[in-house]
This record gives structure tokens, C-alpha cells and sequence, in this order.
């Protein structure tokens, strides 16, 4: 009896998680449409650059076919960067291209710096910033679904978040798979997250150096971010349909060191929504083993479970316009239904317990909180 007790509380829990994951991807799904306001305006993109990514040319020239034509592109590199420098004048463009350089970070992360020395660069009449990453791969009406909100005033920051398209390696795959796991989970007001690499800053959000105010001392662009904007009243919006492919590039190593990254960074800033991770991941994991022990031909569930929240999820792709080829649907569903995404969680958990110190690209970092940072050391870029 004290064996099986604890089995069938697991199972159940674990049922409640695997129905939970569901039911997000599904309302995700619909809840995920087109945007029905486009507005004109002028808007300025800012790129942190950080060498010279063999994706950007696609970047820029994905920016170059935007439905909404950007005012002008700010490059902003850190000081020393030659190649980065170079790469952003590779593509001709049909806006303006400035490039600035940051110094060199001491107190805060290497990105927050470069963003500072984009963000000094506007003119009075960029009312709208925004702020993107060099790996995603925008489709023709992001930047108008974006900024739109922001130009007329209905939201003072917008945001969406990445899709990753993986490599063929099982590992980038399961990557993949984990991450649009957290990309469809539902927005909570009194938990304010937002994801730098596709955010609008409106007037309100630029008004008195308010962005750049919240960057000053801290390693995480986009959630320092958010917590600035709750903390001022302002409104932060996140469009579902908003989800920008994102090639995930790399080794498996470095793909894996990425999610230990983004959850260390979790863990500093949300503890809330990093235990809610761990706990549903313990809990999946908890669901296969007990059924494993009480009732294998169980294991059904969990795996059915998986399979729909596939079928959502491919749905959801196709939705954004990055449907996946048939190879990366073969190899998603076939991970779907098996517990190594929960295994994967919950190595993430542990290997993020304890965030004190973090790499990010070609720099080091020691952390004490939120806004304590400092450079332990750093590679060339």
C-alpha cells in the first residue's frame, strides 16, 4: 500500500499535467488570429549584433519585404566588433542603416548594452522602437502586426515570441519541441513576461528613458522589460499569432546550453513561472513512471496526450505561416509521445537550480539577482 499510494497520486497529478498541456496548445490555437487593425507609422528597428550570423542576410532581407517599411534600421554592435560592423552593410536595404557601438559591459549583459547605445540613437520622431533579434526570420506582416498597437495607442509594449525550426539531430529536435511547449502557454497580467526578440516600445514605454532605465544594471533585456512595465501601469500586450520561425542552429551542446540559459534567466526574474515549470515537468515525468509500475498498457494516455498536443501544435505552425517539412513532423510526434520532453524538463530544473553563474554567447556572467550583474570574463565576440 505504500507503494502504490504515492503511484496512484503521481498518476493522477500527472494526468491533470499532461490534460493541462492540452488544453494551452488548444487554446493557444484559437486564440491565435490575424491581426484586423494594421496602422502606418514610423518605426525604428534596433538589432543588437553580436558577430556575423550566417542568417542575417535573411534577416535583413526579410526586413527589406516588410508590409509596414521600417524608417530606419540601428545596428548596434560592442565596441571591437568589426565583423558584426561589417555584416549589417553585406545586404543593401531600402531604408537607412546606422551602425553604433557599445562599450564594452561591466554591470550589466553585453545585449543590454548594445540595445543602450541603439536606444540613445533615436530621433523625436521615432515614436515606436523595435527591438529584434538577429536569429528569427519575420513574416511580410510582422512588423505592421507588431507595431500597430503601438502606433495608435492601444498598448505601450508588444510582443510576441520565437517558433523554433530545428536542425535534423534528435537533440534539436526535443529542443524545438520543449520550447513551443512554453511559447503557447497561456499570459498571465500579474505575471508580466515579454521576449526581446520581437518587442515593440511605444511612447510611453520610451517617455522620460524608461527602457533604457530598466537595462542599466541587469542581463535580461526583455524581462527586465516587462517588470519595468508593470511596475509603471503600462500596458503590455502579447499577440499569439505573433510567433517568429526561428532556425535553431548549432551543436547540441550549444542548443543545450541555450535552454539551461533561458531557464537560469527564468529562474532570476520569474521564480514563480520557473517553479511552475519544474513541478509540471517532475509531475509528467511522475505520470510515466507510475503508470510504468501500476499499469503499463496505461501508458497509452500519456502518449495520446502527446499526440494531440502535436496536432494542435503543427496546426499552430501552419497558423504563423512555419509549417514544419515532413521530416521534422515525423521526428515531433515521435517525441510527443514519449516522456523524454518531461525528462528534458526536468533536467533543466536541475541544471538551473542554481543561476549564479551565466554564459551568454561569448561572455561570462556572475548573478546575485535581477539587477546585480558582473562580468567574469569574455571570448571575442
Amino acid at each position: 500500500m505504500s507503494v502504490t499510494v504515492p503511484a496512484i497520486g503521481a498518476a493522477v497529478l500527472g494526468g491533470g499535467v499532461a490534460l493541462f498541456w492540452v488544453w494551452t496548445s488548444l487554446v493557444f490555437l484559437r486564440r491565435a488570429r490575424p491581426a484586423r487593425v494594421h496602422r502606418a507609422g514610423r518605426v525604428a528597428l534596433i538589432l543588437p549584433l553580436a558577430g556575423a550570423p550566417s542568417g542575417l542576410p535573411a534577416l535583413l532581407r526579410a526586413l527589406a519585404a516588410q508590409s509596414l517599411p521600417p524608417a530606419r534600421l540601428i545596428v548596434a554592435t560592442e565596441e571591437g566588433d568589426g565583423a558584426a560592423a561589417a555584416a549589417a552593410r553585406a545586404v543593401p536595404l531600402p531604408f537607412p542603416v546606422e551602425v553604433v557601438t557599445a562599450p564594452r559591459a561591466a554591470h550589466r549583459g553585453q545585449k543590454c548594452s548594445n540595445l543602450l547605445a541603439g536606444l540613445a540613437r533615436l530621433a523625436p520622431e521615432d515614436r515606436v522602437a523595435v527591438l529584434l533579434d538577429a536569429d528569427i526570420r519575420p513574416q511580410p506582416w510582422w512588423l505592421s502586426t507588431l507595431a500597430s498597437p503601438a502606433i495608435e495607442g492601444t498598448a505601450d509594449l508588444v510582443s510576441g515570441y520565437r517558433w523554433l525550426r530545428p536542425g535534423r539531430s534528435p537533440v534539436s529536435q526535443l529542443v524545438a519541441l520543449h520550447d513551443r511547449a512554453f511559447a503557447v502557454l497561456p499570459r498571465a497580467d500579474w505575471m508580466p513576461v515579454a521576449w526581446g526578440g520581437s518587442l515593440a516600445l511605444g511612447p510611453a514605454a520610451l517617455a522620460g528613458g524608461a527602457a533604457g532605465a530598466a537595462l542599466e544594471r541587469t542581463l535580461s533585456d526583455d524581462l527586465s522589460l516587462a517588470r519595468m512595465a508593470a511596475r509603471r501601469g503600462l500596458r503590455l500586450l502579447i499577440r499569439r499569432i505573433l510567433l517568429l520561425p526561428t532556425p535553431l542552429d548549432g551543436t547540441a551542446a550549444a542548443q543545450l546550453r541555450f535552454l539551461v540559459r533561458q531557464h537560469r534567466i527564468v529562474h532570476l526574474h520569474v521564480p514563480v513561472l520557473w517553479w511552475m515549470g519544474a513541478a509540471t515537468g517532475h509531475l509528467g515525468l511522475g505520470l510515466w513512471v507510475a503508470l510504468a509500475a501500476l499499469m503499463p498498457a496505461a501508458l497509452l494516455f500519456p502518449a495520446g496526450c502527446g499526440a494531440l498536443r502535436w496536432a494542435v501544435n503543427d496546426r499552430i505552425g501552419r497558423r504563423v505561416g512555419a509549417p514544419d517539412p515532413p521530416g521534422t513532423r515525423a521526428a515531433q510526434l515521435l517525441l510527443s509521445v514519449t516522456p523524454l520532453p518531461d525528462l528534458l524538463n526536468v533536467a533543466l530544473a536541475w541544471a538551473s537550480l542554481f543561476p549564479g553563474q551565466i554564459t551568454w554567447r561569448h561572455v561570462t556572467y556572475r548573478v546575485s539577482g535581477p539587477d546585480s550583474v558582473r562580468v567574469l570574463r569574455r571570448a571575442a565576440p
